[in-house]
């Protein structure tokens, strides 16, 4: 009898194209669907391309090609195929280096890099974000705003509201903007997504951005560190295909990006009402613990903060935990 890995990667090799039910694979292997999606998630974890998809099963796909292709297919159905310029890797430290380097090639406004795994993604404060394969959607969109240095930081707010409208769009679970990078399920206050937004100056002036994105899509566990701040859309019970959700959010970036270019701040009022962050009391630890209420974001997106004595900051960046449902988050 053949090991359970390459029996299951037979199988899918067989079915070329087609999708094999998780029902069939459990009958094949004599056990629970259950375990046919952990044997699927491990093979995933090292490395092998396989698509699942809820109601159809699981097939192979030729990796990096495969996604492009798909990719592709969605933003012509979208008639998007003409603006954005499409990359796909199967691995790469980061889609935002390879962002990075586009911009100082000259690459045109509206490269998008994506891949399957990134081995060494980075957050906020330097924080590495590791993916396994196919779990995450990963992806970067290198601009050039022609817009003041100030603006610069606008463009995560705005990447922000994009993916929200997007998620919101595709699936029926209720989302919030956690000022000023993350999308949180408002089910637990648990983070579903993070961006990374870098902005390079040349004579006072933004030669290019760079908006990083990372979705949670397919995982069903997350390392002890991060288990109690992380989700996904399949904890939070939504299946979706990457390259939909990937195509949904570039024709939000293809809607309000021109809006923004001829009025930075003017996509603040849809945000203001979307942030989770708002009213609740929260928690910075910059200078020390200090706790107070988030009243409201200014013109220049800083989150002003009205502390226990009285006095209102306006923060620009930092640490800041919402007390949520679930305590601080």
């Amino acid at each position: 009898m053949k090991p359970w890995r390459e029996e299951l990667l037979s199988v899918l090799g067989e079915g070329k194209d087609a999708f094999v039910s998780g029902e069939d694979l459990a009958a094949r292997f004599g056990c629970s669907r259950a375990a046919v999606w952990k044997k699927i998630s491990i093979l995933r974890s090292e490395g092998h391309p396989i698509e699942a998809v809820t109601n159809r099963g699981y097939r192979m796909t030729d990796g990096a090609p495969a996604m492009k292709a798909a990719i592709d297919r969605e933003l012509k159905e979208a008639g998007l195929e003409d603006l954005f310029r499409i990359s796909v890797t199967d691995s790469t430290p980061s889609t935002n280096l390879l962002a990075r380097d586009a911009g100082l090639k000259g690459e045109p406004e509206f490269s998008v890099f994506v891949t399957r795994q990134q081995t060494a993604g980075r957050g906020r404060r330097g924080r590495t974000w590791i993916s396994e394969p196919d779990s995450a959607l990963l992806f970067s969109v290198l601009l050039r705003p022609a817009v003041p240095p100030a603006e610069a930081s606008m463009l995560t707010l705005l990447f922000g509201l994009c993916i929200l409208d997007a998620l919101e769009g595709l699936c029926n679970i209720p989302v919030g903007i956690k000022w000023p990078n993350d999308i949180v399920s408002l089910q637990n206050g648990k983070k579903l997504c993070g961006i990374l937004s870098e902005t390079s100056m040349e004579e006072n002036r933004i030669s290019y951005a760079v908006a990083g994105c990372g979705i949670n899509l397919s995982q069903k566990e997350f390392p002890s560190a991060i288990e109690d701040k992380a989700t996904s859309l399949t904890l939070e019970g939504f299946e979706v295909r990457k390259e939909v959700l990937l195509a949904a959010i570039l024709r939000e970036i293809a809607r309000r990006y021109p809006r923004f270019l001829l009025s930075p701040s003017g996509f603040l009022p849809e945000y203001r009402a979307n942030c989770a962050t708002l009213g609740r009391r929260i928690r910075t630890g910059d200078e020390g613990i200090k706790e107070g209420i988030a009243t409201d974001i200014d013109d220049r997106g800083d989150l002003l903060v009205q502390w226990a004595d009285g006095t209102v900051q306006a923060l620009s960046s930092g640490e800041v935990s919402v007390r949520g449902m679930l305590g601080y988050f």
